[in-house]
């Protein structure tokens, strides 16, 4: 199916130049890209959609590219996912946010629990490659806040605008890669962003976050969660931990596992059932057509 690509939608505005509450803030516009099938709009009813956030340990990465290389695995851009799955009929958006050099306002809504306690083992070397000084857990958590919140407003504008985009709300996945797998749990499960589902390629939810959440009450989308055999250290820590949290709570979970996988794995990547990362995703959005019209709160 033809893929129609609209560039460059501002789907909200955020502020940057923080300094701790006491920098010279501007706002600046947040962007998505949507890739919509070519008879999205002549389609009725509307369909399932996908919202990817991109990866780059939130420092780097754009909604065009996040396709990273360890020298051992390529993942495959969040981009390029949107591309295939709107060419199957799916509308999809590859969303940005604000990067932590932008120093962006963390907003006034946190939902990490542990700000003090962030995983730091992938964000200070990404740090050291860009030639930033090392930063602090509390600083990242700020960055951290301030995605989750874009996210979340991707998320917002996308249902606002269905008509438009042929989406259908009750059954809209989100997801990411990496730090945008991160914020695509958070924005869902902290943020309480309606979607149908989440499916996260190697992003960690912390576990103690993941317990407040779920102990919150109310409903919850389905969890899907990839990762590398060899992913790194907090995700291979992290998924069994939060597959076990949502089982015991009675919610939907499912972790995936790509066999010698590190963090960098690609849509054609066999998973340990033989599936591809790509028909993972595919099953998901299968599993959310099939679903009775009731959105996830």
């Amino acid at each position: 199916m033809d893929v129609k690509i609209e560039r460059d939608i501002v789907f909200g505005e955020a502020r940057v130049g923080f300094g701790g509450g006491r920098g010279a803030m501007r706002c600046v516009p947040l962007k998505l890209d949507a890739y919509l099938p070519a008879d999205a709009q002549r389609v009725s009813p509307p369909r399932p959609a996908l919202i990817m956030a991109f990866g780059g340990a939130f420092h780097r990465g754009s909604k065009d590219n996040d396709a990273f290389t360890d020298g051992k695995g390529a993942s495959t851009a969040v981009a390029e996912y949107c591309r295939r799955f709107a060419a199957e009929g799916h509308p999809a958006f590859s969303v940005e946010y604000r990067l932590a050099q932008s120093d962006p306002d963390p907003g006034t809504s946190p939902v990490l629990t542990r700000p003090d306690e962030i995983p730091m083992s992938r964000i200070n070397p990404v740090r050291l490659e860009l030639g930033l000084k090392p930063a602090s857990p509390r600083e990242m958590a700020g960055v951290m806040e301030a995605a989750f919140e874009d996210v979340a407003n991707a998320v917002r504008f996308v249902r606002a605008n269905a008509t438009r985009f042929g989406v259908d709300v009750d059954r809209i996945v989100l997801g990411g890669f990496s730090a945008g797998g991160r914020s695509a749990m958070y924005a869902a499960y902290g943020k309480r962003v309606e979607v149908a589902a989440v499916v996260s390629l190697s992003g960690p939810l912390v576990p103690a976050d993941a317990d407040v959440y779920l102990a919150s009450g109310g409903a919850l989308p389905p969890l899907t969660l990839i990762s590398g055999e060899h992913d790194l250290d907090y995700v291979v820590d992290f998924v069994p931990q939060i597959a076990a949290r949502f089982r015991a709570a009675g919610r939907p979970v499912e972790p995936v596992l790509v066999p010698g996988g590190t963090h960098f794995y690609s849509a054609e990547a066999r998973t340990a059932d033989g599936r591809t990362v790509v028909d993972v995703i595919r099953d998901v959005l299968a599993r959310v057509a099939d679903r009775p019209r009731q959105t996830a709160r």
